[in-house]
C-alpha cells in the first residue's frame, strides 16, 4: 500500500476517488490488477456477486481477477459468507483501519494532526 503526497490532498479536498482507491492498493506496475479490481469493485457497489459472474460479465482474465479478489479479500476490502457464496463490500474494513490507525499512533508515540 503506497500513499503519495498528491492522493493525501485529494482525500484532505474530498476528490479521492474508486480509481485512486485502487492505484492505493495495487501500486507501481500492477496496472491488470488495478484495472480488474475497479470492475469489481465497480459491480460490487451495486450490491453482491460472484467473481464468476463479474469475469463473465466483463470477460476478464479470470486468473487475475481471481488473484485480485483474493487481495482485495485479505485486506479486508470485500467478504464473502462461504466458499461459493457471493462477494460484497466489506463493512468492517474501515474499523479495521481506524483500529490500526489508533493502535499505530500509540505504539509509535505518534500524536493525531488535524
Amino acid at each position: 500500500m503506497e500513499i503519495t503526497t498528491y492522493q493525501s490532498e485529494k482525500i484532505n479536498l474530498g476528490e479521492f476517488t474508486l480509481e485512486d482507491f485502487v492505484f492505493v492498493i495495487f501500486p507501481g506496475t500492477q496496472k491488470k490488477m488495478r484495472e480488474v479490481s475497479l470492475i469489481i469493485l465497480k459491480e460490487l457497489e451495486n450490491g453482491p456477486k460472484t467473481i464468476s459472474e463479474i469475469v463473465d460479465k466483463h470477460k476478464l482474465p479470470r486468473g487475475t481477477s481471481y488473484d485480485a479478489a483474493n487481495k482485495m479479500q485479505r485486506l479486508g476490502i470485500i467478504n464473502k459468507e462461504g466458499k461459493y457464496a457471493p462477494v460484497r463490500i466489506s463493512s468492517k474494513f474501515p474499523l479495521s483501519l481506524e483500529r490500526l490507525s489508533l493502535w499505530y499512533r500509540h505504539h509509535f508515540g505518534l500524536k493525531k494532526r488535524g
